[in-house]
C-alpha cells in the first residue's frame, strides 16, 4: 500500500526511514523530518513499514499526505534500506532510522555541502542519546567515517543504486557500502557539528553482543582484514 504524495515528483531529497514496530518513537522521527528549514517541496519523506503489527500503521496513517509509506510484509532492515532506496523519488537520499531524530537544519546542511563542495555523499557528526539515561554525547567522524552509523550521511541514490545497495547478506552493510564507495574513488565531504540523533536502547541492533561480533566478522571475512568500525 501506498499513500501519501507530498512532493515525490519534484524531491531533491528523500529522506528514508524503515519502521517495525516503531510505535514509541516513529512520531518524533517524523516530526524532525518534517520540521525542516530546507524548503518542504525539496525533499520527500519516505517511510517502509516493514511488517508492523503494533499501532506504527495507525500512527503513519495521520500524516496523510505529508508522507509517503510502503507497506511491506516483515523483510529486515537491511532489505527495508534496498527497498526504500529503490522507491525513492529524490536524487539524494539519507537513512532516518525510525527511533532516530534530525536536527532542524540537517537537510540545508546536507544539501549546502553536497553542492558546494561537489561530493558524492555528505556526512555529519551526531548526538547519541542513552534512552534509558537520557545521557548523551557527541561522536565525531572529522578523523574517522567508520565512527558513523546507518543514518546521517547524503548519499547520490544513482550511486549507491549503480554498486547494486546495501549487500543483504551483512549485518552492517552501511560500513560496507562505504568501504565500496571509498574504493570506487567517490568524493566525499565531513561536516563538522552534529546533525541528527542516534538513540540507543535494548531494542537496538547494536545492543546484542553476540550480532555486533558477527557483523564485524563478516566484514574482517569479505576484505580480508580488520575493519575498524565504531565501537558498539
Amino acid at each position: 500500500m501506498n499513500f501519501g504524495q507530498h512532493s515525490a515528483r519534484k524531491a531533491r531529497i528523500s529522506v528514508i526511514t524503515r519502521a517495525h514496530n516503531s510505535e514509541k518513537f516513529i512520531r518524533d522521527a517524523i516530526d524532525s523530518a518534517l520540521d525542516q528549514t530546507f524548503s518542504r517541496e525539496l525533499y520527500e519523506i519516505l517511510v517502509i513499514d516493514d511488517g508492523s503489527v503494533d499501532d506504527t500503521r495507525a500512527i503513519l496513517k495521520t500524516y496523510t499526505d505529508a508522507v509517503r509509506v510502503v507497506e511491506t510484509k516483515k523483510l529486515g532492515p537491511v532489505k527495508a534500506a534496498n527497498l526504500g532506496v529503490s522507491h525513492a523519488k529524490g536524487y539524494y537520499f539519507v537513512l532516518l532510522d525510525s527511533d532516530d531524530i534530525l536536527d532542524s537544519k540537517a537537510l540545508e546542511e546536507f544539501h549546502k555541502k553536497i553542492v558546494q563542495t561537489r561530493s558524492d555523499f555528505v556526512y555529519s557528526d551526531y548526538l547519541e542519546r542513552d534512552v534509558q539515561t537520557g545521557e548523551e554525547s557527541i561522536v565525531s567522524l572529522k578523523d574517522d567515517i567508520f565512527n558513523s552509523v546507518a543514518g546521517g550521511i547524503l548519499f547520490k541514490r544513482k550511486l549507491v543504486l549503480g554498486l547494486g545497495g546495501y549487500d543483504e547478506s551483512l549485518i552492517f552493510p552501511e560500513y560496507d557500502l562505504l568501504i565500496r564507495l571509498i574504493g570506487e574513488g567517490c568524493k566525499h565531504a565531513h561536516i563538522s557539528k552534529p546533525l541528527f540523533t542516534y538513540a540507543r536502547h535494548q531494542g537496538s541492533l547494536t545492543s546484542d553482543k553476540k550480532l555486533v561480533k558477527r557483523g564485524l566478522d563478516q566484514l574482517h571475512s569479505k576484505y580480508g582484514k580488520k575493519v575498524n568500525i565504531r565501537p558498539y
